[in-house]
């Protein structure tokens, strides 16, 4: 079973506009010129090709490591400032997944793309394997064993830049298998509750951005997903939601949202560090106040182990 990404999407969406600033700001010189060293998924890209695409105007490209999950994706935030009030910068990603992703991974992915209102797809022949608009402006490529997304910055444009990119997939180095991390480790327990059995797999994904513990049982899925940066839109997005339960983590009032489809968001601190639970499938009357005795229990580690947040790790 694949964990859905729109959440995941929107929070990274949040981080361009939100204030927050990701950690690896890329001066456009670095992107240019010569034999680059590839690495990153900002590394796909040169500025000036960039600003050919979009028509002129001046191109930064920001590293993000995320959204973790399954697969993980390493992002690349594009701001576009043409330098006038008509057409003001307005920051989109670009995204690859960094994990081995099969035809059958990709399928599944545009099946819960399908699950979670979006669609449905419009195919884009001759890029990649596979490539389809999930929504207007949302690009997914599926080509070399990665998926590319675009979202933003247009249809035609996103085609070109994918285009673009797509034959440079193959110099990406393969992402990291993830272990476990002793913060996930500790709430094992509570997660186990949640699942209603011992969990069978554990992984927790960790980049410079974001942490996301994972706890499988079977085809039930939970994971729990850190990320050290406010989250506006994260927030209205879940207030929205039908059946959105206003609930109180860690000692707070009014810090969280409980959703009937096994989702739990909440927030600490004056940076508003945000945690987003996924427990999939849920079943509300069963498992509602475990899901939230989950996040009551992660929420006195929460502002240490955010990724941006938290203590550097030790070498």
């Amino acid at each position: 079973m694949r964990v859905r990404f729109i959440a995941a999407l929107a929070l990274v969406l949040a981080a361009c506009g939100s204030g927050a600033s990701p950690v690896s700001h890329t001066a456009p010189a670095a992107k240019t010129g010569g034999e680059r060293a590839v690495a990153r998924a900002c590394d796909l890209l040169d500025p000036a090709e960039v600003s050919d695409i979009y028509g002129g105007g001046e191109v930064h490209l920001t590293d993000y490591a995320g959204p973790v999950g399954d697969p993980s994706f390493d992002s690349c935030l594009i701001t576009v400032d043409h330098g006038t009030t008509t057409r003001p910068p307005r920051p989109f990603p670009l995204q690859v997944s960094m994990d081995p992703v099969t035809p059958a991974d990709h399928l599944e992915m545009l099946e819960d793309h399908a699950d979670d209102d979006l669609g449905p797809t419009s195919e884009v022949h001759g890029l990649g394997d596979a490539a389809y608009f999930v929504t207007p402006g949302f690009l997914q490529v599926y080509a070399e064993g990665r998926v590319l997304r675009i979202h933003g910055g247009g249809d035609e444009n996103a085609i070109s830049l994918a285009a673009l990119v797509v034959p440079r997939l193959a110099q990406l180095p393969p992402g990291a298998e993830p272990g476990t991390q002793p913060a996930c480790d500790a709430v094992t327990p509570q997660a186990e509750a949640v699942l209603g059995e011992p969990a069978t797999v554990r992984r927790d994904p960790l980049t410079r951005d974001e942490l996301r513990c994972e706890w499988r049982a079977g085809e039930t899925v939970l994971t729990a997903t850190v990320r050290g940066h406010g989250d506006e839109m994260g927030r209205v997005w879940a207030m929205d939601r039908p059946g959105a339960e206003v609930v109180h983590i860690g000692g707070l009032r009014d810090n969280g949202v409980y959703l009937p489809s096994g989702r739990v968001y909440f927030w600490m601190g004056h940076r508003q560090v945000g945690m987003y639970l996924l427990h999939v499938p849920h079943d509300p009357e069963r498992d509602r106040d475990y899901l939230v005795a989950l996040a009551d229990a992660f929420a006195p580690s929460l502002l240490d182990v955010a990724p941006r947040v938290g203590p550097a790790p030790a070498h």
